[in-house]
């Protein structure tokens, strides 16, 4: 009987130590992986910063070339209502939502506290 449970010891080991090396690739693999998506998303970032002051250096020349030549600064007689963002023209302002009022019920409950984070 002991030479069976050698054997069952030692095969228990094996699959063990397999199973240990598997996990270990997959670690690395993994961390390669993650490795990837950090670069990929630090380049992601970079080129939407490059858009973004592109952009906004593309907005400033279009507005100093449209200014005025005169000197003097001609002024509105009846302050005008702000456009909506130009770069989400679809997107209209998020509403605030209210948020219910508490029953009757818990109010009068004086084991809870009803204090609101």
């Amino acid at each position: 009987m002991l030479p069976i449970l050698v054997v069952l010891f030692v095969l228990s080991y094996v699959i063990l130590a397999m199973l240990v090396f598997e996990q270990g690739q997959t670690i690395e693999s993994q961390r390669g992986l993650i490795r990837e998506m950090l670069k990929d998303s630090s380049q992601l970032a970079s080129i939407k910063g490059k858009l973004a002051r592109d952009e906004s250096q593309r907005s400033q020349e279009k507005a100093s070339t449209s200014a005025p030549a005169s000197s003097q600064p001609q002024k509105d007689p009846a302050p005008k209502a702000p456009l909506k963002d130009p770069r989400n023209p679809g997107k209209s302002a998020r509403t605030m939502r209210q948020a219910p009022g508490k029953p009757a019920s818990d109010l009068e409950d004086v084991r809870r506290s009803t204090r609101v984070i």
